[in-house]
Formats: structure tokens, sequence, C-alpha cells
């Protein structure tokens, strides 16, 4: 059963190869979005190595925290950008922006400008980065010609970044076995270039439909600040449960970035590019576990998943503390990136299980913040605990942070288990349905819990022309004629296919009349619901809307 599941997913990877290439406009965004995260991913090993040696090793964890905030409090503004000016240009102007940001550090370090001078110009190049996520997640749509290709597309993102993640680090290990990091932001400041010349001719980006009031307004003042969500989630018991968790997991994550560069340069002797080295292996691992996790999609008991992504990256992170051998190492800090990248998947997955639905897209949107200032306070705290203990005792001691909270929160987990309905059914329907594939895993198995299956029996009508527009329905068998004013349009006989999103999305009466030519069992997404998601999810209102262009020439819905 394991081997075919990867047999599957091997399939699907090379359907969303093909289709991205088919498409010359995502194929030049993904190429440039690879290079961004080699550079993101390889500059950050290079800047906390400049600190080391320009300033000391005790720099190292306050150069990190300067690299991280500004671009953690300017983030929510920037990524406001694509609703405001075209969405290409905000892509081509954030690689510009990359591109003289890094240039103007490599110069500095180059000439030995006052190493103040040097880190500030680095964190301006980081807060740069955070243009290009939204930019691109809000642009390929536009850029996708059907719904399969904007699935593959959002695919083929995720691929880019875990193998930016990985080859950035890789490579910048390999430059700084002969050189230095300023080789590293010459390397950067070159891809930042090419990646702006990818990107540099994209066709103009359409700007979205109008859409109901209620669409509109979905996801906005629900959604509340950051302080809000973190309110609600100190008020649930089981919410605080696995936020604290994911919590303690950035706490980690940002003293290994400190930790790294103490292991390479102080207790295995490697070097440079041994610190690119370990962070790459850290990546590899992220990679590999993030590449497994979907063989926990559906499970009901995932509080024994999580304690062993935990207890896994634990243990190979306190084995690193104790090995002598940076090979050695490098293999634990695989198994380590594994059980980190397994915890965030499963640990949201939990959370959206735990988190009472109304107020759980705010505690999303708070989690973005935690996280930013877990990195932050491993980043402060590893250095002064080094100076107490030592490097390997203090990643010991960081090894033991997560296995510990789920030893103190391993009773509430078992409970959240015990309380939780996981509606697999529904969620596999959903995920093969166009509108729906591109949504995160927690989301995908929140909608499937708001909705309910229906029969309808042979020449029985599911739609009427002219009615309210109330649900969106997904196929899973049978068969369904969609007519217009008597007039057969078509046949809906394909499992995952979808009616009625055209009165929902424009907010107008039904234009078709659907009837089942046969017993036909369908998922029913009532509006709130269909609306909600849509909303929350560009990658989905986008999919949403290519369906509804599609169809409504003949008007289906």
């Amino acid at each position: 059963m394991l081997i075919e599941r990867y047999r599957t997913q091997l399939g699907i990877s090379l359907r969303v190869v093909r289709a991205i290439l088919h498409n010359p406009s995502l194929r030049r965004v993904q190429l440039a979005f690879l290079l961004f995260n080699a550079v993101e991913f390889g500059t950050w090993v290079a800047i906390l190595l400049y600190a080391y040696e320009a300033i000391g090793p005790s720099s190292v964890g306050l150069v990190a925290v300067v690299q991280l905030v500004p671009g953690a409090v300017l983030a929510p503004f920037i990524a406001s950008l694509g609703d405001r000016f075209p969405r290409e240009r905000v892509l081509f102007f954030g690689y510009v922006a990359q591109l003289v940001t890094y240039g103007v550090t490599w110069v500095g370090m180059a000439l030995d400008a006052s190493p103040v001078l040097v880190v500030v110009a680095a964190a301006c190049a980081a807060t740069a980065l955070s243009t290009t996520r939204p930019a691109q997640g809000s642009l390929i749509p536009s850029l996708s010609r059907t719904p399969e290709e904007l699935t593959a597309a959002n695919g083929l993102s995720g691929a880019m970044e875990g193998t930016g993640m990985l080859i950035g680090p890789l490579v910048a290990a390999g430059i700084l076995a002969v050189a230095t990091p300023t080789a590293v932001f010459g390397a950067a400041t070159v891809g930042c270039l090419i990646a702006a010349a990818l990107v540099v001719r994209l066709p103009a980006a359409e700007g979205p439909e109008a859409m109901p009031d209620e669409l509109g307004r979905s996801g906005s003042t629900e959604r509340g600040s950051v302080l809000d969500g973190l309110r609600l989630a100190a008020r649930h018991g089981s919410t605080r449960i696995i936020v604290g968790i994911l919590a303690l997991r950035m706490v980690v994550i940002g003293a290994l970035d400190v930790l790294f560069i103490l292991l390479a340069l102080e207790v295995f002797d490697v070097g440079e590019s041994g610190a690119g080295l370990l962070n790459a292996a850290l990546g590899l691992g992220v990679v590999v576990g993030g590449a497994m996790t979907f063989t926990f999609v559906g499970r009901q008991r995932l509080a024994p998943v999580l304690a062993i992504a935990v207890l896994a990256s634990g243990f190979a992170l306190i084995a690193v503390g104790i090995v002598s051998s940076a090979s050695t190492a490098a293999i634990l800090i695989v198994v380590t990136g594994g059980g980190f990248a397994a915890c965030d998947v499963v640990g949201r997955t939990i959370l959206q299980r735990a988190t009472p639905d109304l107020v759980l897209a705010r505690v999303l949107g708070a989690l973005e913040g935690v996280d930013f200032a877990g990195l932050a306070l491993g980043a402060l705290l590893a250095p002064l605990v080094v100076l107490v203990v030592g490097v390997q005792s203090t990643v010991i001691v960081f090894g033991l942070v997560l296995p510990a909270g789920i030893a103190l929160a391993w009773a509430g987990l078992r409970a959240i288990d015990r309380h939780a309905l996981v509606p697999v059914r529904a969620m596999t329907l959903l995920r093969e349905a166009a509108i729906f594939a591109p949504l995160p895993q927690p989301s995908l198995e929140w909608l499937a819990r708001q909705t309910r299956w229906i029969t309808v029996e042979r020449r029985g009508v599911l739609i009427a022309q002219g009615d309210v527009g109330d649900a969106y329905y997904v196929l899973e068998t049978g068969a369904l004629e969609i007519s217009q004013d008597g007039r057969q349009i078509r046949v809906c006989d394909a499992r995952a296919d979808g009616v009625g999103e055209i009165a929902l999305l424009r907010d107008v009466p039904r234009t078709a009349t659907v009837t089942a030519q046969v017993t036909s069992v369908l998922l029913m997404v009532r509006r709130a619901e269909f609306l909600e998601i849509v909303a929350g999810h560009p990658p989905a209102s986008e999919a949403a809307r290519l369906v509804m262009t599609a169809r409504s020439k003949p008007g289906v819905g």
C-alpha cells in the first residue's frame, strides 16, 4: 500500500512538471522562485558566518534577530502591494530590490565597510525577500490557464521552495570551501539578477472580477488582529497546547541557526563550508519529511504521530550534541529536519481539529507572528546558553525542548484525538476537485467537516434554473444532466466534478437546471462555507474563477 502511495505521488509530480513546462510564463516564474529560495537560505548561513568573523561569536544571535525583525514587522504591508499595483510589476520590482540590497551588502563586505552598515544592508535584503512569496502567490492564478494548471503551479512552488532550501546552503558550502561569505553574497546578487530577468516581461495580470459583498468581506473583518488571535489561542486549552508546541519548534530552529555556525567552527572544526553543509542537511530533512507527510492525511489519531516526529527530531538533536564527527552529525540533522517537517504538518492539522471554527482563521494568523517570535527568541537564547554550558551541551538542551513539551502536553493531545472526527471520505473527494485541490491540509479538513452527503434519485432535480444559489455540489458517483431553458448543455459524470459555482460567486439566481441521469451521490458544500474558503485562500479563489469563466458562456450553475 505504501509503495502504491509513493507511486501515485510520483505520477502526480510528473504531471505537475509537464503542466508547468507547457506554460512559458509559469516556467519562468518558477525558475525565478527556485533562485529566490536558494538565495534566501544560502545567504542566511553566510551573514551569520560574517558576523562571527567580523564582530565576534557572541554577535551571531543578535545579528540573526536583526535579520528577522524588519521583515516580520513589514511583511503585512508588503503583502498588500499585490492588491494595489500590477502583480507582475510587484514581483519584478521585488526581485530588483533584492538585487540592489544584496549587491550593496556584497560591495560593503568586499570593501571592508563597517560591520554595522553591512548587517543593516543585509537586513534590508532580508526584508526585500518578503515581497516575493505574496506577489507570486497572487500572480500565479492569473498566469494559469486552467484550474488543473493552477493546482500544478502551486504544487511546483512548494517543490521549488524545498529544493531551494536544500541547494542554497549546499552552494554556499561549496563557495565557502574556497572563498569567504563575501563570495556567497556575490553569487546571490547574480542569482537575483537572473531572477529579475526571468520575470521582466510577464504578461499583465488581469484584475480580480467583482465579487459579491459576502465574499469580499469574508476573511477580513472576521480574522481580526494578531493580538486577537493570540488571546483566542490562550482562551482555548486545546488550541493553547498546539500553538505552544509549534512555538517551541520555532524556538529550536532559531537556536540551530546560531548553533550550526558554532558547531562547524568550534566543535567539528570543518570551517565555514561545514556550517553550510549542516544547514543543507537540515534542509534535506525538511524536504524528505515534508514529502512523507502525505501518508498522515486523514488519520484519526495524530497525537502518536506528532510524538514520534518530536521524539525523532529531539533525540537526533541530542545525539548531535554528543557525537564528535561532523558527518555523523549531518546524518542526525537530516533526521531532525524530517521530524521538524512532520511536526509542522501534523501539528497544524491537530490545531485545526482542536480550534473552534469561528476563531480558527485568527488563530492561524496569530501563529505566523508566533513563528517569527520563536525564531528570534531561539537565536537570542542560544548564545546565552552557550556562555553558561558550552556549545555541545547547548545543543543537548535545545534537543530536550520539544520532547519536554510533548511530555507535558500528552494528556491534552490524547484528549484531542479522542474527540476528533476525521471525514476521510469527504476529504478525499474534495482533494480531487479542481477548486479545492490547492487548499492546505488543515483548511481542507475544516471544509470537509462542514459538508454533508446527499443522494439524488434518477430523474431527480438537484438544481432548478432561477432558484437561489445555496450550495455547491461535488459529484462522487453517478451522472448529472445540465440544461438551460430546456436544452441540454453538458453531462457531468466525472468523479469530483462540481456544479453550482456561478450562482454563488456572482450572487445571481441559478443559471441552469441540473438533473440526475442515474442515482447520484454528491457532497454538498453550503454557500457560507464555500464563500469562506474561496475568499480565505487565493489559489482556491482563482481556481473557482477559472472554472466559472470556462462554464459561464453555456451557463452551468
